[in-house]
């Protein structure tokens, strides 16, 4: 109705209001893509070439492959059985493991800490995200929450992708809502949501 043609302008920051008051955060960057929330979330927390970042293994490999594309390796931690989603003590398993270099590669003969946690809330059930961020935070390790198949799950009164630093969303044909394709990125830290819009 309003003619509106150019791909930014009142509609995309009407989604991301309309987002913000859906999930309760305080602050919504619209994308091409669930992957690139993932990607840009990364890429804000530091991950570089070289480094480990832990991840689901039950999911779509778009939930991996930002990881691969900043040179990071991947390690995925299994599910346990009640949500099929990260097992929080295979979870800290892995930490210890990269962190004492058991889980060792050249990059990694004397142990360190993964730069993040990629946790995926599956088919929308949401993951064990009090046990999950208290293993975080016990290592200081920053969460992205991949709650690309999650809209309107909750965990413990809050809304999935705001239970950590960043949450994901994608709007791809296949998810709870559609704009065909795009995605979200989710974060309380305005700064960082501004950041990722820049880059």
């Amino acid at each position: 109705d309003s003619n509106w043609v150019a791909p930014l302008g009142p509609n995309v920051d009407g989604l991301e209001r309309e987002l913000c008051t859906a999930v309760g955060a305080k602050h919504v960057a619209a994308l091409s893509s669930g992957t690139a929330a993932i990607h840009l979330s990364l890429i804000l927390l530091g991950v570089k070439p070289g480094d480990y970042v832990l991840g689901s293994s039950f999911t779509f490999s778009a939930t991996v492959n930002p990881i691969a594309y900043l040179g990071a390796t991947p390690v995925l931690v299994d599910s346990e059985a009640e949500t099929w989603n990260m097992d929080p003590i295979l979870l800290e398993r892995a930490i210890e493991e990269l962190k004492s270099g058991v889980l060792q590669s050249k990059d990694n003969s004397e142990g360190r800490l993964p730069k993040a946690i990629v946790v995926a809330h599956l088919y929308g059930m949401p993951a064990k995200m009090r046990e999950i961020m208290a293993v975080a935070d016990k290592y200081e390790i920053p969460v992205v929450e991949d709650a690309a198949e999650a809209l309107g799950s909750e965990y413990m009164g809050r809304r999935v992708g705001c239970n950590s630093r960043f949450g994901i969303l994608s709007f791809n044909g296949n998810k709870i809502i559609t704009t065909s394709g795009g995605g979200a990125l989710i974060s309380d830290d305005e700064a960082m949501i501004k950041k990722a819009r820049f880059l």
